[in-house]
């Protein structure tokens, strides 16, 4: 189990370099924009679409327990623990990419999502996705 300080395994070929990058080009952005961001910093790791997605709840349960953003539906934050939330989100993903379009224009992220995020400042201030 990821405790949060480390994103990729050492096998994987990728560092939590990755995370800081993503946290810095995706902050204030949709879950979207954090999927694709994260797509294009590993694509020189040659991961499948499982291990991919891996990854991507790997990132965000760093951000998540590094303070940097929250999930929420319907203008609430969602209740639980970070594995909790993100075990919400994981039984709602997509089987395949191609299944309601994640790399595209994302519309799985628009109309299927479970939760959003909300991304917190280092001054505490939320925004919100």
């Amino acid at each position: 189990m990821n405790d949060g300080r480390i994103f990729f395994s050492e096998s994987g070929g990728c560092s939590e370099e990755v995370a800081e990058s993503v946290l810095q080009s995706a902050f204030g952005l949709s879950m979207r924009a954090i999927w694709q961001h994260m797509t294009v910093e590993i694509s020189d790791c040659h991961v499948d679409y499982p291990y991919k997605v891996k990854l991507f709840f790997s990132l965000m349960s760093w951000l998540m327990l590094g303070g940097h953003l929250k999930l929420a539906s319907e203008s609430c934050f969602l209740d639980g623990s970070v594995q909790d939330q993100l075990h919400i989100l994981r039984k709602a993903w997509p089987d395949t990419p191609g299944e309601d379009d994640l790399d595209g224009f994302g519309i799985w992220f628009l109309t299927d999502a479970p939760a959003g995020v909300v991304w917190i400042g280092q001054d505490g201030s939320e925004f919100w996705t």
